[in-house]
């Protein structure tokens, strides 16, 4: 669970997507344009330093890869994966207490930006291409 938000959180949804494509429509190329979580208060996660630790960010987009890379490995035409943001989006909606990106914006005047340190694992996924995961073998 999100529980911040009350959300369910399942990632095996990816895999089980993949499947439902494969059987349903054939070996047809998709992606994955809009995965990610919203969290409210994430200034609770800030150390002195003022960057966010929002390893709860890292562990959902790290499940929801595993289940992806799985399926792939099976055989789905899987052609890539989006985060929902980059940076954390303005939303109305929720009166901008949600942050959903790996770069946080101040919403004061000046709207400074910075790096939360999913922006720095993410990062290095992209320039490895190795996503390590506990009590697994790196995935490539």
């Amino acid at each position: 669970m999100n529980d911040s938000r009350g959300w369910e959180i399942y990632p095996k949804i990816v895999y089980d997507m993949a499947h439902y494509l494969k059987e349903n429509y054939g070996d047809i190329p998709w992606l994955i344009t809009e995965n990610g979580m919203g969290r409210e208060n994430e200034e609770n996660y800030m150390n002195d330093a003022g960057i966010v630790n929002d390893n709860y960010r890292i562990d959902f987009i790290k499940q929801h890869i595993q289940w992806l890379l799985k399926a792939v490995e099976e055989g789905s035409s899987c052609e890539g994966y989006m985060l929902w943001a980059f940076t954390d989006c303005v939303s109305p909606m929720n009166a901008f207490k949600n942050r959903y990106g790996l770069i946080r914006i101040e919403l004061d005047e000046k709207r400074t930006r910075s790096k939360k340190v999913s922006a720095e694992w993410y990062k290095s996924i992209i320039q490895n291409r190795v996503l390590e995961l506990p009590d697994e073998r790196g995935w490539k």
